[in-house]
């Protein structure tokens, strides 16, 4: 999420922990930067919901694991289906996708014992959220999430089409990581947009008691979506050349306040019922709103490095 645009251009001239491997004659060189950062916004998102299983003990999380499962397997399909054979782009995504999915199921299999499936023979699918204004977001936030993500993951190309009526060309542009998307990229945003709206679902229709554990991951990735956005538009690397361009990023800021008023709304109906930090129970009320500034502080400060004060040196 820091290094996307230095990862679709081979690390040519710039520090990206991985890149592509691809040279400036490549058809995948500099296509994709954004959507790339946007992934790994995504990705850490789903990193904090396997941190929480980690620290927090694994059960119930099958509210967690199952929806993250299901997005996985998606996304290495896609991964598959839509590479694209004419570049010669390192192709070890293809495979840790596939890798990456099948550990995961296996450690949801063996959590089995820990109780993991905790609740899950209880779920039976049905509006179980009273707030009408958390209900109403979260209805949001499954509506604008499906769309996205059948769309990204059935048609990229007529999402690309949508969002880039123009193709890049310009040498100059490419060098910044500034091309198009390639449908691999748009789809494995789809698959993991899938994720969190599963997340949303689970709340809506299973009860807000104890949920805290899909709408922490969601707030954190959704939040850090918005601010990587703001500070692109402040460094001129965000996307704003089409109509498209322009709702997304609308979208994304959206979905992170949806998230926000969801939970908020929805913490007299137990949402935060067992909520630990490193296993201990959490007393003081205050504690997540002062984690969620100071992360959004942090966030901001290390985006801010990478995207405007680096690329000045």
């Amino acid at each position: 999420m820091f290094f996307g645009d230095c990862y679709v251009i081979g690390g040519n001239g710039c520090f990206a922990l991985l890149d592509n491997g691809v040279l400036s004659d490549d058809v995948a060189y500099g296509h994709g930067g954004p959507e790339t950062a946007f992934n790994g916004a995504l990705f850490f998102g789903i990193f904090i919901s396997t941190m929480i299983i980690l620290n927090e003990g694994a059960r119930g999380k099958w509210v967690i694991m199952l929806p993250v499962i299901i997005g996985s397997a998606i996304m290495s399909v896609c991964i598959w289906v839509y590479w694209n054979d004419a570049s010669e782009a390192g192709q070890l995504p293809k495979y840790v996708s596939a890798i990456v999915t099948l550990v995961y199921t296996g450690a949801y299999i063996l959590l089995r014992e820990e109780g993991v499936n905790e609740g899950l023979s209880d779920f039976k699918p049905n509006l179980k959220v009273n707030d009408k204004i958390a209900m109403v977001s979260l209805i949001l936030l499954i509506l604008a999430g499906l769309f996205y993500s059948l769309r990204m993951i059935l048609s990229p190309d007529s999402v690309i089409d949508a969002g880039f009526p123009e193709k890049v060309t310009d040498t100059t542009i490419l060098d910044k990581g500034m091309g198009e998307p390639f449908p691999t990229t748009v789809s494995v945003s789809g698959a993991l947009i899938l994720v969190y709206t599963l997340f949303s679902a689970i709340v809506l229709l299973d009860g807000a008691s104890g949920k805290w554990s899909v709408l922490h991951p969601s707030a954190f990735a959704f939040m850090t979506v918005t601010i990587s956005l703001f500070v692109g538009l402040i460094a001129g690397n965000a996307r704003n050349v089409s109509d498209q361009n322009q709702l997304d990023a609308m979208t994304g800021a959206v979905v992170m306040l949806l998230v926000l008023i969801s939970y908020f709304r929805l913490k007299r109906e137990g949402v935060e019922d067992g909520i630990t930090f490193f296993g201990e129970p959490v007393e003081d009320e205050g504690m997540w709103i002062n984690s969620l500034l100071l992360f959004a502080l942090v966030m901001g400060a290390l985006f801010a490095a990478s995207e405007i004060i680096l690329p000045m040196m």
